[in-house]
């Protein structure tokens, strides 16, 4: 399962001028929101707004910490 989601709150110690590549993308996401980095298919900052998605999601994960979080703080959009 493949699920995207468009964050536009960025936890404290980050800002939207610290996420200009891929590489700074995934380590918030890894580092700050605590996904696991194998279910990191891509990222894309679209304005302010970032764009995760994720990959390979299986039903047991739905109920993790890290994924409920990042529904609290984005908006899942598929």
């Amino acid at each position: 399962m493949e699920n995207i989601f468009w964050v536009d709150q960025f936890k404290a110690g980050w800002d939207v001028d610290d996420l200009h590549d891929t590489d700074s993308q995934e380590a918030y996401c890894i580092y700050a929101l605590e996904i696991p980095d194998e279910k990191i298919y891509g990222t894309e900052m679209a304005g302010e707004t970032l764009e995760v998605v994720l990959t390979d999601i299986d039903k047991s994960e739905l109920t993790q910490e890290w994924y409920l979080n990042l529904h609290r703080i984005g908006v899942s959009v598929l």
